[in-house]
């Protein structure tokens, strides 16, 4: 999310002045289709790329999409938290829910609590754009009982495309609440003062970002240079020492517990799942 990255831009350019970092941020399903079409064209698209979309970079590393990290701090990585051999898992993201102090009393302490009448046309919530959101919402009817979801649909809930949009509408008071937000983007709202909370389940849901070097990168050396700047401790503390991520290495100040976290497996979530869950979930909330 925009924080993290101006974190990591930050810190890599102080400790690398000799290297630049130009960032782009797209949702799942827009990131996949950039990628995609600038290696077809062989365009001078990403040196580097982090995505959620787990299945899907396991399937392009087959494909020869990315290269093998090579730095020391590669070198060191746990092969527990690999997702391929050229793609490890560099960080967890908990999703809690966040709320405006303001407009929520008394606190929220369970999705239940979402479905308080005087929330109803308060809320807001994600559109199924990706992999993450598809296992976020199966996860809500597989812990919060098969009929949550029609009961969350009847609240009327205000859809966006990313929860870094959604949550400012919770900061500015417009919504008063939000199902669903990565802590990376909740966590500095907070801690800038804004008149933010959030209830953390335990345990929460949660998925894995994977990150690679392009095969196809035109800057390759800096790539590599910055993979393992993620990979090594200092990148690590500095990505997860806000509080709003898990670490996959252990004893990084400041960061999540990974354990806490149920990641999802992305291959539970093939089109085959997902084509039908999407006429479903669209016949409840976009009716």
């Amino acid at each position: 999310v925009p924080p993290v990255m101006e974190r990591i831009k930050a810190d890599f350019e102080k400790a690398l002045p000799g290297i630049a970092v130009e960032y782009f941020r797209y949702p799942g399903a827009q990131l996949i289709a950039k990628v995609e079409q600038g290696r077809l064209a062989r365009a001078d698209e990403a040196d580097l790329l982090i995505s959620a979309e787990v299945a899907w970079l396991e399937d392009k590393a087959r494909e020869g999409y990315f290269v093998v990290a090579s730095g020391p701090s590669a070198a060191a990585w746990p092969a527990n938290h690999m997702i391929h051999a050229t793609v490890p898992a560099l960080m967890y993201e908990m999703q809690v829910v966040a709320y405006n102090t303001n407009l929520v009393k008394p606190p929220i302490t369970s999705y239940s609590d979402l479905l308080r009448p005087e929330l109803k046309g308060k809320i807001a919530t994600q559109d199924i754009i990706s992999t993450n959101i598809f296992a976020q919402y199966d996860w809500f009817e597989k812990t919060q009982g098969p009929n949550f979801l029609a009961r969350l649909a009847q609240q009327q809930p205000k859809l966006y495309t990313s929860s870094t949009i959604g949550i400012q509408s919770i900061a500015s008071g417009e919504l008063a609440a939000i199902t669903t937000a990565g802590a990376g983007v909740v966590v500095p709202l907070i801690k800038a003062g804004a008149p933010v909370a959030m209830y953390v389940p335990n345990p929460a849901f949660g998925f894995r970002y994977g990150g690679a070097v392009m095969s196809a990168a035109k800057r390759p050396g800096a790539a590599q240079v910055m993979m393992d700047y993620l990979l090594s401790r200092r990148g690590q503390a500095i990505w997860a020492g806000g509080g709003d991520s898990a670490s996959p290495l252990p004893n990084i100040p400041g960061s999540l517990d990974a354990k806490a976290i149920n990641a999802f497996d992305a291959k539970a979530y093939p089109p085959a799942v997902t084509d039908p869950y999407r006429v479903k979930w669209n016949n409840l909330f976009k009716k």
